[in-house]
């Protein structure tokens, strides 16, 4: 993907299609689901649960959309604890690991806001994607420099997805190096 190169629709179905192979060879329940698909589905299939100090668990349900604005991925979360509680953005902040908080901050609204997902049209949060760029061009420039295939999508998940819970496992990068 070349610099000036847009992040169209039909690459970031491309790198998903790769996601996804590798999610289904280990199992862990990432989908693809056509809007139209994600609209006739339940509200509450989790996609991770976390357990907190206090002992109450929380789920998280994230969703990957592509802006066509930014031309980047985005990612929409939502969290709620069993009873179905819904975390408020300050519950949130609170969760975001303190190696990531500073930076964060100074522009905290511009970072984790919360908004209507653009398809199912309920409230999620989302990771702004307007810095998505900023951060993933040198990470692809530097891929191409020493010749190694990189899929944006595991890559920028595993940039982003740590600020809000979601650890990917390795063998998605190792994955991306075994399609050379």
């Amino acid at each position: 993907m070349e610099e000036d190169e847009f992040f169209g629709e039909k690459l970031f179905q491309h790198y998903c299609a790769e996601f996804i192979k590798h999610s289904q060879q280990i199992g862990d329940g990432w989908e693809w689901r056509t809007s139209k698909e994600a609209l006739e589905l339940p509200l509450d299939d989790s996609e991770v649960t976390e357990t907190t100090a206090a002992t109450e668990v929380i789920k998280y349900e994230y969703h990957v959309l592509h802006s066509c604005s930014y031309q980047v991925p985005v990612l929409y979360f939502r969290a709620s604890f069993l009873d179905g509680r819904p975390l408020a953005l300050t519950d949130i902040w609170e969760g975001v690991h303190e190696c990531y908080k500073m930076r964060l901050q100074q522009g905290p609204w511009d970072t984790i806001t919360q908004q209507e997902h653009p398809i199912l049209g309920q409230p999620f949060f989302v990771l702004h994607p307007c810095k998505t760029s900023e951060f993933m061009t040198p990470l692809l420039k530097n891929s191409r420099k020493i010749n190694r295939n990189v899929n944006y999508i595991t890559s920028w998940l595993s940039i982003v997805g740590p600020v809000v819970g979601l650890n990917l496992p390795l063998s998605y990068a190792r994955a991306a190096f075994q399609d050379e």
